[in-house]
């Protein structure tokens, strides 16, 4: 596995909290920490997996991007995927779990129903 590089996990941490549009002080207190600890992680000191897993919520991006560059996810600010849809389908799928099981489950067949249709012409 590659050595994790403190000075670009700290600039991945300060990219964060800029486009959050936070002081050192705000971003602290989002991610239930004091401002000398965010210091730290921003001059060469490893978050705790706890505060990552805050940071990449925060910043909707990953741990992983956070330690290494990659799989993010996300950049300056948006979900990045294959389709444009990709926000729609998330609101979608939001508002589908929240509904209760049997219209759920009336929903799923629907979608059945209407994938068969489509084979059939």
């Amino acid at each position: 596995m590659e050595q994790l590089k403190l000075k670009t996990i700290g600039q991945r941490i300060e990219a964060i909290r800029r486009e959050k549009g936070l002081t050192q002080a705000e971003f602290a207190r989002a991610l239930g920490v004091s401002q000398s600890a965010v210091s730290k992680y921003l001059n060469n000191r490893l978050p705790p997996a706890d505060v990552l897993l805050r940071m990449a919520q925060l910043g909707r991006t990953t741990m992983e991007w956070i330690l290494t560059g990659e799989k993010a996810y996300w950049y300056a600010g948006k979900v990045e995927e294959e389709t444009v849809a990709y926000d729609a389908d998330l609101s979608l799928a939001r508002s589908i779990s929240r509904l209760p099981q049997d219209a759920r489950q009336a929903l799923v067949t629907l979608i059945h129903r209407l994938g068969a249709t489509e084979r059939d012409d």
